[in-house]
């Protein structure tokens, strides 16, 4: 048995003290090859440090072996040492047989540090080197799915179906095509896709995410039969609370869409939209005392954030808390880019309490952004009237009847004012 071995042996029965006397003994007595096999098997067990000692003294042997140098380079990239990494992959000449192995090497580093275009380009330079490698044109894939890049990297996971391969490195890519399909919002191709990789590859990732591509179609029922097996897989999975939670509540089921949330918050508390999706919930159980306690929390967790500010406000309207909205809004409206509906909530709350002045500029501000909307157009021109601005009010009139031509009531309106004014 070569003194590798006994090292080996040494190590797996933690004789740490003899593993340093034989790992010696390797490095002066045994052969190259020997020394190879050490190499690897320290760099498995994570001995980077013995690891990297045998590699130098490979290189000191082997000075043309380039292999060694990506080794030594990927194990730099491990201990975050990014210059010494970088020296090692540009020592390798473009001529040598392991260059486009260095260019996945550096690929993943620059992906490591964020800089994807960088990635990009070394990954393709690899693939004009070796077009029809595998593992290249499944890092490709990789790197345009987590790119966003979603069609490029379905055009390369099919490529590699083609070819034969079902998982590379783990990832099953039938699940990952279901993933990319979904993030498209082709919703035939994704469920399809997913639905053969749930049968083979049934993680809680593709489950949930074959639930939710049933919900993005309305398929709530099969969307909430995914997210328990989820929740049952492993309760921790956080992001199916909310997904679970609305598709119980769109299914009517307040009960149940109640106790996921209180679940939901239990193993997150960060969560705004489970605090929303639960005030939703309560407020259609009547319990607005627990829907407004949500609201406040939500609140508590991101003051700046507008979709939570503007349900809140919608909240006080309903309960005609009108001062409570004007001071909300108005405080909003200081700390955030201004929301158009904020505005429009303002205008009624400002309505309410008669303050009619503050309630026309309130309106006169949403009504670029809503001249579209008949609810609004039809409530502006009412208000306009009764303030008297019967210019204005026609001219909303007539903007409402664009899109709401069958609106008896508001073209008698205008007719008997063009007969009045003649």
């Amino acid at each position: 048995m070569s003194y590798s071995q006994k090292m080996i042996d040494s190590l797996q029965n933690d004789q740490l003290s003899e593993a340093e006397e034989l790992f010696i003994l390797a490095l002066e007595q045994d052969s190259i090859d020997e020394l190879y096999q050490l190499s690897d098997s320290l760099y498995q067990l994570g001995f980077l440090e013995q690891t990297k000692r045998v590699l130098h003294h490979l290189l000191d042997h082997k000075p043309q072996d380039d292999e060694i140098r990506v080794n030594l380079a990927e194990i730099a990239i491990e201990e975050g040492n990014e210059l010494e990494a970088i020296e090692w992959l540009q020592a390798i000449d473009k001529d040598s047989e392991v260059y486009p192995q260095a260019l996945l090497v550096s690929a993943d580093y620059y992906q490591v540090l964020d800089l994807p275009e960088v990635s990009e380009q070394k990954l393709l330079e690899a693939q004009s080197i070796l077009a029809n490698e595998p593992v290249i044109i499944f890092a490709l894939a990789e790197l345009h799915f987590t790119m966003g890049k979603y069609a490029q990297a379905i055009r390369e996971y099919e490529q590699l179906l083609t070819t034969g391969e079902e998982n590379l490195a783990g990832i099953h890519l039938v699940s990952r095509l279901g993933s990319a399909y979904s993030a498209l919002g082709d919703w035939e191709n994704a469920i399809g896709y997913l639905e053969e990789a749930v049968e083979v590859d049934d993680t809680v990732d593709t489950l949930f995410q074959l639930g939710f591509t049933y919900f993005q179609i309305k398929e709530y029922q099969r969307a909430n039969e995914c997210f328990f097996k989820v929740k049952e897989m492993d309760h921790s999975y956080t992001s199916i609370y909310p997904y679970l939670a609305k598709g119980l509540d769109e299914e009517n089921q307040l009960e149940k869409a109640a106790e996921i949330i209180e679940e939901g918050l239990f193993q997150d508390k960060t969560n705004y939209q489970l605090y929303l999706i639960g005030a939703d919930v309560e407020l259609k159980r009547s319990n607005e005392e627990k829907a407004e306690e949500y609201y406040k929390s939500a609140f508590d967790l991101d003051p700046e954030n507008e979709t939570i500010s503007l349900q809140y406000t919608n909240f006080l309207l309903h309960q005609e808390r009108y001062e409570e909205t004007v001071d909300f809004v108005q405080k909003a409206l200081t700390e955030l880019d201004a929301d158009p509906q904020l505005y429009w909530n303002l205008a009624v709350a400002q309505n309410e309490l008669e303050e009619y002045a503050a309630a026309r500029r309130a309106y006169d501000k949403a009504y670029p952004f809503f001249d579209t909307n008949i609810e609004f157009l039809k409530q502006y021109f009412f208000f306009l009237r009764e303030e008297g601005q019967l210019d204005r009010s026609r001219e909303v009139g007539f903007r409402y009847l664009e899109f709401s031509s069958d609106d008896l009531e508001i073209q008698e309106i205008l007719n008997n004012e063009h007969l009045d004014s003649e």
